[in-house]
């Protein structure tokens, strides 16, 4: 489906929801786009990236799908593509998004640019690389939800940790969190180097880029910082799943090293030997058990003076 999303003497903003092959094919033609860009948009897989042929630039983006399930952690489940255009008088966007959320997202674009332009004009003209980096702005701020989401989750997990409450489960959440923390900030530092990129084309709105470079950097931070402590829980999980298992051959040690020299004393006498000494004295049974309780007491005192009983 295609629309006009804005129009004015500056530049016009063409959108294509779900374009057909006949679309695109139309849109190349009008507007003289390089076919290697059209394979990059038709690739439902690809990275955020940058690319010039001419006067025209294009660019992909990836923004968080709000509509994935929370396990999402692939690059097409956790989030979606768009792909962007831009000439010396156009943007042109195409992507497969619901049409509800993308009109929901260039509206507030449009909001913020009116707001801070202060005016509610609908006839306000907008510079390209004005619209551009609102666009982006709005864009890439879909990350914060699930930054701050995952957030919660890792404080969550923490006091369950201190609290010895931890099961599989929780080690389950941590793992799929890793994966979608790390899948975010690969996509983030794509989008860092597409922003970056864009900049020195803006001319006169550089500030303005700078404050979206920024912003994808504090993001970028806030990603691997919650990446980090989720590496450290997962760490922490492997440390205490060792200790229990050092603690549980603690305690079989012990009770083998108790064992041992009565086992040995036992296995001596229950040779079946004819001729063997002390096999008829009368109070032998008894000797051998003082013995065997003198070896167990000695044990003992000895382990509770070196402190690992």
């Amino acid at each position: 489906m295609r629309r006009i999303l804005y129009d004015c003497s500056q530049f016009q903003w063409i959108d294509l929801a779900n374009p057909s092959k006949e679309e695109l094919d139309q849109l190349q033609h009008e507007f003289l786009l390089h076919p290697a860009f059209l394979v990059d948009c038709l690739d439902p897989a690809h990275l955020p990236k940058y690319e010039t042929a001419g006067p025209i630039t294009f660019f992909i983006l990836r923004i968080f799908d709000i509509d994935s399930e929370p396990t999402a952690d692939t690059l097409q489940t956790l989030t979606r593509k768009i792909s962007v255009f831009i000439g010396p008088k156009f943007i042109i966007t195409v992507h497969r998004l619901d049409p509800g959320f993308f009109a929901e997202l260039i509206d507030r674009c449009f909001l913020e640019i009116k707001h801070q332009m202060g005016t509610s004009d609908n006839n306000t003209v907008l510079s390209i690389p004005h619209a551009l980096v609102k666009f982006l702005n709005r864009a890439l701020r879909t990350y914060h939800i699930p930054l701050e989401n995952a957030e919660d989750d890792l404080e969550h997990i923490e006091n369950r940790f201190f609290q010895e409450e931890a099961d599989v489960a929780t080690y389950q959440a941590l793992h799929i969190m890793r994966r979608r923390l790390s899948l975010m900030k690969r996509i983030l530092l794509h989008s860092l180097d597409v922003v970056q990129r864009l900049s020195p084309a803006s001319q006169g709105s550089s500030p303005v880029f700078q404050d979206l470079r920024e912003s994808v950097q504090s993001l970028i931070f806030l990603t691997d910082e919650l990446l980090e402590d989720t590496t450290n829980f997962l760490g922490l999980q492997i440390s205490l799943s060792s200790q229990k298992t050092n603690e549980v051959v603690r305690v079989l040690t012990v009770f083998s090293v108790f064992f041992m020299p009565l086992t040995f004393i036992v296995g001596v006498y229950g040779m079946n030997f004819k001729i063997m000494p002390e096999l008829q004295a009368e109070h032998g049974y008894y000797y051998i058990w003082a013995i065997m309780i003198a070896i167990v007491i000695t044990i003992t005192v000895w382990f509770k003076r070196k402190k690992w009983i």
